[in-house]
């Protein structure tokens, strides 16, 4: 019986630690759905399977795309908030911090709010090579007011936010 057991929790375990599939009919994609659904979704799976280079080259091909929809035009938003943070810390792709600020610019010029936020941290950490008080502050200012706004703000980011203003002096 014991061995029974131990067997159970072993194929429980295996399974549990499974990678999800990530083509195109297992992220729940037809042949309706566009280009940019299809890179945006299996590269979202990617990056929840760890797969890093693989979401990145997924997201990357979506960015030259044309937008047909409000719903594709949000899409490639987030996209290009996450390839800033990929390129930023260097996760599945080389790192490229000043690619990662272009990535976040046209983002934050789309409506992105995350990316403000980046932007806050790029310039405010004197640890990051990017570090630049003055855009710093402009940035963080921005990124308070927009979690300031918020229903329900991510309090890691308004803390980091906060914890920025004060270390910069803005």
């Amino acid at each position: 019986m014991n061995y029974l057991i131990a067997i159970f929790f072993i194929f429980l375990s295996a399974a549990s630690f499974a990678k999800e599939e990530c083509d195109p009919d297992s992220v729940g994609l037809n042949n309706e759905s566009s280009d940019i659904e299809k890179y945006f979704y299996t590269g979202t799976c990617h990056y929840r399977n760890k797969e890093y280079s693989l979401s990145v080259e997924s997201w990357e091909k979506l960015v030259p795309l044309a937008s047909t929809s409000a719903h594709d035009e949000e899409l490639k938003v987030d996209v290009l908030n996450n390839l800033g943070y990929m390129k930023f810390f260097g996760f599945g792709t080389d790192k490229d911090q000043e690619g990662a600020i272009s990535y976040w610019q046209k983002a934050i010029l789309l409506g992105h709010y995350e990316a403000e936020f980046h932007l806050c941290h790029a310039y405010a950490d004197e640890k990051e090579i990017t570090y630049d008080l003055s855009k710093a502050r402009k940035h963080c200012e921005k990124a308070r007011l927009i979690y300031k706004g918020k229903d329900n703000p991510d309090p890691d980011i308004t803390s980091s936010i906060e914890y920025y203003i004060e270390k910069i002096g803005s």
